[in-house]
């Protein structure tokens, strides 16, 4: 009995040591350079990287492979587009130098064809040909003798002729339109004191005070109420003297007719009064346009002086700009149509200044 027992413990404490490792057991994992993810080791033991990492590489390396492939394919597209540009343009011009060249049965260029041919050997050379004489042209044979010539409706023609002849003459000439030229003004050369003219229309009308104080004997102010530009450009030449030495002509006009006329009649006016300044050896300064006769005025105005200021630019004619001063409440009149006491003031002044800037 006790023997048996003795070997029941044996068995249960065997039994026991047995389980123990079992429970105490673990699995060994390590983890990938790359992505840092766990995965089992190899058989081998060795540091390897895990299958998504190596996939990754494998793409990475075809991508790469597939750029180089696209980059030489495209230097290969590039030089064959390059060598069809150049044989394209190589046969256009052989083509026009076949046309340019005459049809000869020689050939204009023989020792380049023997040599891309081949016909010069190695062993030949090359040989002296003595120059060919010209050939002298025959004579040409004498011309046969003349046969006399009749025309017997001889005195029929003579007839038509003198009929078509009078028609000719009964027949009322039309006399060529002789295109007039337009008027130039002449200024003397000789050096003398300058005169100071300003001209312009109903809005000078008050500023004869500022402008001829400083030298009432050498400054005229002529105001033409209601006149138009071509009005004033046909009594400039009166006004103007051949004995006057570069004088100073200032122009305020465009006034009264910019609420009745349209921009492009003006501007043809404004050319007519240039073409008879230019060459006339005189001053010239052309001022903007007031806005005078309501917001329709104002906006046509707006648009002569911009285009008054470049064309006086490019004819070397003097230009000067009002600005917006008489936008400025009080300065115009009540009904509009014309300025008011201080606006006239405030005008003469500005010309006034004008003057004695383009003397000094």
């Amino acid at each position: 009995m006790v023997s048996t027992r003795h070997g029941a413990l044996c068995r249960r404490s065997v039994h026991t040591q047995t389980e123990y490792p079992l429970k105490n057991a673990a699995v060994q994992v390590t983890g990938c350079r790359e992505c840092q993810s766990l995965f089992l080791p190899s058989a081998g033991g060795r540091d390897a990287a895990c299958v998504r990492c190596e996939q990754v590489d494998d793409l990475i390396r075809m991508v790469a492979e597939l750029k180089e492939e696209v980059e030489r394919l495209r230097a290969i597209r590039e030089c064959e587009r390059e060598i069809d540009f150049w044989s394209n343009s190589l046969q256009g011009l052989k083509e026009r130098y076949r046309g340019e060249t005459p049809q000869m049965g020689v050939d204009t260029l023989p020792s380049r064809r023997r040599a891309e041919g081949g016909d010069l050997g190695a062993e030949e050379k090359w040989k002296q040909v003595p120059a060919r004489h010209r050939r002298r042209c025959p004579p040409l044979p004498t011309p046969p003798s003349q046969v006399p010539l009749q025309n017997r409706f001889e005195a029929l023609e003579n007839e038509r002729s003198t009929e078509t002849e009078e028609e000719v003459e009964s027949v009322p000439r039309r006399t060529p339109r002789v295109r007039r030229s337009t008027p130039h003004i002449r200024t003397a050369s000789t050096k003398n004191e300058r005169r100071v003219i300003v001209v312009g229309d109903s809005v000078l009308r008050g500023t004869e005070g500022p402008i001829c104080r400083p030298d009432p004997t050498r400054r005229e102010v002529c105001c033409l109420p209601g006149a138009r530009v071509r009005d004033i450009a046909k009594k400039v030449k009166h006004l103007v003297r051949p004995t006057d030495y570069y004088p100073l002509l200032v122009f305020q006009a465009g006034s009264d007719e910019v609420a009745k006329r349209s921009p492009k009649a003006i501007k043809r006016d404004f050319r007519d009064l240039g073409r008879q300044l230019r060459g006339s050896g005189a001053q010239v300064v052309f001022a903007s346009v007031l806005p005078i006769g309501g917001m329709e005025a104002e906006r046509c105005a707006v648009r002569i002086n911009s285009w008054l200021r470049d064309w006086c630019d490019r004819h070397n004619f003097g230009f000067f700009d009002h600005g917006k001063v008489y936008a400025t409440p009080g300065l115009m009149a009540p009904d509009g149509m014309g300025l008011s006491r201080r606006g006239v003031r405030i005008l003469g002044q500005e010309l006034a200044g004008l003057i004695d800037r383009a003397l000094n």
